[in-house]
């Protein structure tokens, strides 16, 4: 009897594994429909880099920009618990996302926040990298971006 038992407790833990998992995946995907609805906003700008700074999580930083291009003047709307992963005023604009290896004053970022990502030139070598945009939920980055924006 005991025997059957330790069994049904294993079957127990596992079907509460899977309904977990089915959880998260189904939370995962709101939160990605909500961010791409959050982004579908017609903002696009391009400039070069001024400056930047990276924490210490996962390269995560904040990138100044002089703007080139833009067609918006002030960008600077709120979302409950989580930011947007730029900010524009004027011809300034900061980058929320992670700095990649090698990065320079003067590299160029062109961003389409419909299409959900941002390409970087880099001027060294010429070539170009593309990546994709993201609301911030981290606290630990929303934090850092507090810290360290132009914007007070």
């Amino acid at each position: 009897m005991w025997k059957y038992l330790k069994y049904l407790w294993y079957i127990i833990l596992l079907a509460l594994f899977v309904v977990f998992i089915i959880y998260y995946n189904k939370s995962s995907d709101v939160a990605m429909k909500q961010s791409e609805q959050y982004l579908k906003n017609n903002v696009e700008f391009e400039g070069y880099v001024t400056g930047f700074e990276q924490s210490n999580n996962h390269a995560f930083g904040v990138i100044h920009l002089k703007l080139t291009k833009s067609n918006v003047q002030k960008f600077n709307k709120t979302i409950k618990n989580n930011i947007y992963p730029y900010r524009i005023q004027g011809t300034i604009a900061e980058l929320y996302t992670t700095i990649p290896d090698g990065l320079q004053k003067l590299d160029v970022y062109k961003v389409s926040s419909n299409t959900h990502q941002y390409t970087i030139t880099y001027k060294s070598n010429n070539k170009s990298y593309t990546s994709d945009l993201y609301i911030i939920k981290d606290p630990y980055n929303i934090d850092f971006v507090k810290e360290n924006t132009i914007f007070k």
